[in-house]
């Protein structure tokens, strides 16, 4: 079996396994496009959003190894804000099929978990290219907005798009 036919799984990080995430590096020319596995957690723990969202941070496990990281902040009583804030592979299973798993996962996760989520929203450095074209092909489209944070473009999956994610 090719490690791209394994089964993606979301793995909770908790107090057994978030060691795990700080384990996790990018390429170096990768470094700005997502935060840093410590301060994802500490986005987490602190709330950084608010107490109306929900923080998730997870691993992105496939077969037995941990693949990446992803972290997502909803508010469950919102239609549209739900957020994909960082998602991470690490730099030595890129290139392997394990982002587009990992973001066919996510969107499941949040459509399955929010009944009421009617778009799914993040935001893609525009020197991401490789991470801007996954998120199109997926059904991501520019919002002409920017993030606050970063001063970088926000995409959103809604209507048609969002729907096939239910399923």
């Amino acid at each position: 079996m090719k490690k791209t036919d394994h089964e993606i799984v979301l793995e909770p990080i908790d107090r057994n396994n978030f060691r795990k995430l700080f384990r996790m590096e990018l390429r170096p020319e990768q470094h700005t496009y997502v935060t840093p596995p410590r301060w994802t957690l500490a986005r987490c723990y602190v709330r950084l959003f608010g107490d109306n969202f929900e923080h998730l941070p997870h691993l992105i496990r496939a077969g037995d190894e941990i693949v990446g990281y992803a972290t997502t902040v909803c508010d469950p009583n919102s239609p549209e804000n739900y957020w994909i804030d960082d998602i991470m592979i690490a730099a030595e299973h890129q290139g392997k099929g394990y982002g587009r798993a990992a973001m066919v996962k996510v969107l499941k996760m949040i459509a399955a978990r929010y009944p009421r989520c009617q778009a799914v929203q993040l935001t893609c450095f525009r020197t991401n290219t490789n991470a801007a074209a996954l998120y199109t092909s997926l059904g991501f489209e520019p919002t002409g907005g920017v993030d606050e944070e970063f001063g970088e473009p926000n995409y959103k999956l809604s209507g048609a798009a969002l729907a096939k994610f239910r399923k």
